[in-house]
């Protein structure tokens, strides 16, 4: 709800439509919602279709020049939706854009500004070398280091709790691939837009993500979708027959290690 009340703020003087697509939830959410914010297009899937599907369903649906992904659990400032559009408006071959996402305790968050994932960057941060070095080009390659946190710049690829994406220009490649379930999709859509010459954008304004506490990471299915996500990525934008394969084994034994020790 506080995420939908900063929105509705932000939103005010602007001319944006507001969807709320509930993957199958049953504690009321919807009645809730609809009587808070009859303004809301509220949307029940009746089934829980994962990020990618539940976030399509609605870019489908709208007619906008931009269109905005936010997970609920982020909260924006009163001038922020004004301050994005208004970059875009202006950017050089506009892909997307993303902003600068703090924790609760108002610490930066890497995730905001990524480069494109390679074997090298993403093993580094899989055995936890990016964390170590956070500041290392080399094992830390995984996030743009070389751009700070408070310099706009371009960079390779956005978080999807916070993306703003260019849906006039990309058309339907402004939808997410729904062979993920959870996690990947981001990078993914980043990489597309890429692929088509055009831009993603890194922009130093402050939303507050609470980065899903309320999802158990050591859970099988999070385990799957985490490191599966891995595995479809590279099989869809990987540059040899051996990466791929060589993904695809590591992926496998990662989710055995990991689900032994989730049990």
């Amino acid at each position: 709800m506080q995420c939908l009340e900063r929105v509705i703020e932000a939103s005010k003087g602007m001319n944006v439509e507001v969807f709320v697509v509930d993957n199958n939830s049953n504690d009321g959410s919807q009645e809730a919602v609809e009587a808070a914010f009859p303004q809301v297009a509220y949307i029940q899937s009746g089934d829980n279709l994962g990020f990618a599907k539940a976030n399509n369903i609605a870019i489908r649906r709208s007619n906008a020049k931009y269109v905005l992904m936010l997970n609920p659990d982020v909260f924006i400032q009163p001038d922020c939706l004004k301050q994005v559009c208004r970059f875009a408006d202006n950017a050089e071959n506009f892909g997307a854009l993303g902003v600068r996402m703090i924790d609760s305790d108002g610490n930066f968050l890497p995730e905001s500004k990524r480069n494109r994932p390679t074997l090298w960057n993403s093993f580094c941060k899989i055995v936890g070398l990016a964390k170590l070095f956070p500041d290392s080009k080399c094992f830390a390659s995984y996030y743009n280091v070389s751009l700070k946190e408070t310099e706009t710049g371009r960079t390779d690829v956005l978080a999807g709790a916070f993306m703003l994406i260019n849906r006039e220009r990309l058309g339907v490649q402004a939808e997410l691939c729904e062979d993920y379930f959870m996690f990947g999709e981001d990078v993914d859509l980043s990489v597309t837009i890429l692929e088509k010459g055009l831009y993603n954008y890194y922009l130093p304004v402050t939303v507050t993500h609470l980065k899903g506490k309320s999802t158990n990471h050591r859970s099988k299915k999070y385990i799957e979708a985490f490191y599966g996500s891995m595995s479809i990525y590279f099989n869809r934008h990987g540059r040899c027959a051996f990466s791929k394969l060589l993904v695809k084994m590591t992926v496998s034994c990662l989710i055995k290690v990991k689900s032994i020790h989730a049990v």
